[in-house]
């Protein structure tokens, strides 16, 4: 069988405040086609969905709509909920649309009973772990300690568990990897036939795992992210133990994991498949797609797993410099029609930088200055005034405090006029005029 993992749609996002309902409606359209170029038998969306728990209600058109092309193209879909999900809402009727082939899997229980699938004389189970929030469900799973590592450990052993009590269900593949063990709990229990297969085994979660990298636009999942930097798992912390170690999914044929924007490789059968389109501007370099699985070569993951290059929606561009280098105009050429985030690194904030740099970059989402000005400032706005000889000391210290620049001759004069006119103005009397 062919899977397609992909994850973290967030319907209904924006960016910055720009509706990106088009860009989402596109990466829906070369989701379906990619299913149908490459065959695709299992799609695996690893939560997620919507971005929050009451999504518009175009995107709630928008998924049904590709629910149903996906099982028009012949595949057999499982989603599971994310921590931007409702798992409630994403989840009513799923007793019924299993029935028609999309499986959702966003309660407790579900994530120990597999979606089975035959084709082709090839067997699939795929175990949904829904995003499970520990202080939520510590208590239901019989534990005294609430952490994501602690959650995961249980689930996946009761995972381990109903493996090792289906007929056939031998994982003896793991006992020829490559510095893996086969898992105690999961060994075969005993019949079935000598021809028959054991079945692949594919585990879907929400999570942070150990050596993942972060993103801005992830929403915080009690691990102490930092966008673009990699986290460990440790038993020190709560921090620490928000962190999923990979080894609870080792014997595992394909972990198909959510939560991380970035397309990544943990290990060859651990990977994240990322966002397929950028929500924040610490996405710049990521890769953006999905994994594509052969399930006939898992024996060998670096063959059996590819990945979809995908270029969907506007592109985003962090630039950083002097107004001057920034205005250049090759550099305008190759990212005006990208979402900018500029900052600015002059000796002084320039005049009218803003209107300056939105002119040739109409999508300028962030702009921020951190040149030497910050810096030198002599001492704090209080300091200002007490220095102040005028009244147009204190206007200007405080229009350098908050610019980050001195005023200019033209803006001294305009100010100088207007205490003038504020001096000659006849004093009140306290009546109305």
């Amino acid at each position: 069988m062919k899977l397609l993992h992909t994850s973290d749609w967030h319907l209904g996002r924006g960016f910055h405040g720009t509706d990106l309902r088009q860009s989402q409606q596109e990466m829906i359209r070369v989701i379906c086609a990619a299913v149908q170029e490459h065959q695709v038998d299992v799609v695996l969306v690893s939560g997620d969905v919507f971005d929050r728990a009451l999504p518009p209600e175009w995107a709630v058109r928008e998924l049904s709509s590709c629910l149903r092309s996906l099982r028009e193209a012949g595949a057999t879909v499982v989603v599971t909920s994310g921590n931007h999900d409702s798992a409630v809402r994403l989840g009513a009727n799923r007793e019924l649309i299993a029935a028609a082939g999309v499986h959702i899997r966003s309660g407790l229980e579900e994530a120990w009973t597999p979606v089975e699938i035959d084709r082709d004389g090839e067997r699939l189970l795929v175990y949904g772990v829904p995003y499970l929030e520990p202080q939520v469900y510590a208590a239901e799973l019989g534990m005294e300690r609430a952490s994501h590592t602690a959650v995961m450990t249980e689930v996946i052993g009761r995972i381990r568990a109903d493996l090792s009590q289906r007929d056939g269900a031998r994982f003896s593949r793991a006992k020829t990897r490559a510095g893996s063990e086969p898992s105690e709990a999961i060994e075969n229990p005993g019949s079935g036939s000598a021809n028959d297969a054991p079945p692949r085994v594919v585990v879907m979660a929400h999570l942070f795992a150990a050596h993942g990298q972060a993103s801005e636009s992830e929403r915080s999942i009690g691990a102490p992210a930092v966008p673009e930097q990699t986290l460990e798992h440790h038993e020190e912390s709560v921090g620490g133990l928000a962190v999923v170690p990979l080894e609870l999914f080792e014997g595992f044929d394909y972990a198909a994991l959510g939560h991380l924007h970035g397309r990544q490789r943990l290990t060859d059968r651990i990977r994240y498949s990322g966002s397929p389109i950028r929500y924040s501007f610490s996405e710049e370099n990521q890769h953006k797609g999905a994994w594509l699985v052969d399930t006939q070569l898992l024996d060998d993951p670096e063959a059996a797993v590819t990945g979809l290059d995908w270029s969907i929606g506007r592109p985003v561009k962090r630039l950083r410099g002097t107004i001057a280098e920034i205005l250049e105009p090759g550099t305008v050429e190759a990212f005006c029609e990208h979402f900018v985030q500029v900052v600015l690194t002059d000796d002084q904030n320039p005049v009218r930088a803003y209107q300056r740099l939105r002119k040739v970059y109409p999508h300028l989402m962030q702009y921020s200055y951190a040149g030497a000005g910050l810096t030198q400032q002599a001492g704090s706005y209080a300091q200002k005034l007490h220095e102040a000889q005028s009244e147009l000391d204190v206007v200007a210290g405080f229009l350098e405090h908050v610019r980050n620049r001195k005023p200019t001759d033209e803006e001294l004069q305009t100010v100088e006029a207007a205490l003038e006119a504020v001096r000659s103005a006849p004093a009140l009397t306290g009546e109305r005029a």
